[in-house]
């Protein structure tokens, strides 16, 4: 997760500058997040930590060529029939 510092410089009569910080998250873990929040046991596997994100993607649905495919990471799910989710982005 990245964070980023922006300074609040609408307020020149103040002395101290003041910060806020904005967190960007990538796309499962804010779907892993969002899980948790209804119930479900999620964790968001950090991007490109598993092999089969480095598989080449092939669904009719999406297409045969596998450079028109973005991933955008994985979920892990527990105490589920289906443990993980892979969420990839048709570009």
């Amino acid at each position: 997760m990245n964070e980023v510092n922006t300074g609040d410089t609408s307020h020149s009569d103040e002395d101290t500058e003041e910060l806020e910080t904005i967190k960007i998250e990538n796309l499962n873990e804010t779907f892993a997040s969002q899980m948790n929040k209804v119930g479900m046991n999620a964790e968001a596997v950090p991007i490109g930590t598993l092999n089969l994100e480095r598989e080449e993607y092939y669904n009719n649905d999406i297409g045969s060529n596998p450079i028109f495919i973005t991933n955008r990471g994985c979920i892990k799910i527990k105490d589920k029939e289906v443990n993980m989710i892979q969420i990839i982005q048709r570009n």
